[in-house]
């Protein structure tokens, strides 16, 4: 039976390849944080338009509903 031999890393090589994965995490995490941050921020955006036109189409139909002396406007469709 053949005896296994350990391998042997040089310190610096093993700590370059430490930096190189902490670099590695700090960039992942800052790309979460921005996509996270990029997606609130869509969310919000969707949200305040969405409340513009339900508030816009509110108020076109209210508006219509609140005429004076009960008298209805009704545009010409057919040219004389």
């Amino acid at each position: 039976m053949e005896e296994e031999k350990q391998a042997a890393v040089p310190y610096f090589v093993h700590e370059g390849t430490m930096a190189r994965m902490e670099r590695v995490f700090k960039i992942t995490v800052i790309a979460l944080v921005a996509a996270l941050a990029v997606a609130v921020c869509s969310l919000i955006a969707n949200d305040i338009m969405w409340r513009q036109y339900c508030n816009a189409l509110e108020e076109r139909y209210t508006t219509n509903a609140e005429v004076p002396n009960g008298v209805y406007q009704q545009s010409d469709s057919e040219s004389d």
